[in-house]
């Protein structure tokens, strides 16, 4: 549920390996012949979605009209030549998949309350599969594709060429829980708490316990560079003099996602420092999150 306009400038190679990871449940290694088995967590339900292309001019998502609500695991296999996504946001009300593009289209506007929920997808390279596991609640879901035809923010929106759509997440709520990961990426009003993370691929709980909307964009800080310059960066009205404090083409991000709400990701990053930001504004529209300070310090070693 990402405004398109909001970051898109800023971030000119995304590439976000998402994957939605679930662990196993583990029974007692003592002999318990005579007690009832350990219960294994039930395995979530599948949300396949397909990206396709008919040219530059008509884009667009392939996916079922159902999901049973509760834990669900969202794939997104692209098979366009340019990168695509799959952000979801439930619509409470008589809202439909046109006007929430509406809405997020629009840089700093306010964010309506019957927009809920967020998540799904970020950004798959071509011809790549990635997914990610969050827990769905009952309801009327919007799906769009906001990344566009020049891959840098630039071009036409996809969802305007067709990649948006509607499904519907049927059944009682569920109170499935997500697994524990061995890392954890929490979001606040205004700032992120980090947890667990090393070198090479993690295993990442991304979590939202604020009020407000809120997403993780990931920039590596280039060598002799630092977080002030790339605060600096992203909050000034021009662009940077000089080389950039961080390195755009090895960015990673997630979805947008609500207070409340919570994703099982994969997440590669090298050793090294980066800068983790938030480009969404407010519910009530404004400046972007980095703004008001949220943008913080990761190291890995």
């Amino acid at each position: 549920m990402l405004p398109r306009k909001a970051h898109s400038r800023l971030l000119a190679s995304l590439a976000l390996v998402a994957a939605g990871v679930l662990a196993g449940g583990c029974g007692d290694d003592n002999d318990t012949a005579d007690q009832p088995a350990a219960s294994t967590p039930a395995a979530p339900a599948m949300f396949a979605v397909t990206a396709t292309s008919q040219g530059k001019k008509k884009k667009a998502l392939e996916f079922p009209s159902t999901v049973k609500a509760g834990l669900v695991t969202i794939t997104l296999t692209n098979q366009d030549t340019i990168a695509r996504a799959a952000g979801i946001a439930r619509l409470v009300g008589d809202h439909t998949v046109d006007e929430y593009h509406k809405v997020v289209s629009k840089d700093g506007g306010p964010i309506p309350d019957w927009i809920e929920d967020g998540g799904g997808v970020y950004t798959v390279p071509p011809g790549e599969t990635r997914s990610v596991t969050q827990v769905l609640a009952p309801g009327k879901y919007a799906i769009t594709d906001n990344e566009t035809t020049e891959g840098d923010g630039e071009g036409e929106s996809l969802a305007d060429l067709g990649a948006k759509g509607e499904f519907t997440v049927t059944g009682p709520a569920s109170d499935a829980e997500l697994p524990a990961q061995p890392a954890t990426l929490t979001a606040k009003d205004y700032s992120y708490k980090f947890n667990g993370f090393k070198a090479g691929k993690n295993m990442v709980r991304f979590e939202n316990t604020g009020m407000e909307l809120h997403h993780a964009v990931i920039f590596p800080i280039n060598e002799g560079k630092t977080i002030a310059d790339a605060k600096k960066m992203f909050t000034s009205d021009g662009p940077p003099k000089g080389p950039p404090p961080v390195d755009f083409d090895k960015t990673l991000s997630t979805q947008v996602i609500d207070g409340g709400i919570a994703q099982n990701i994969e997440l590669d990053l090298a050793a090294g420092k980066y800068a983790v930001v938030c480009f969404i504004q407010d519910r009530k529209g404004g400046a972007p999150h980095v703004a008001k300070g949220m943008i913080t310090e990761l190291a890995i070693e």
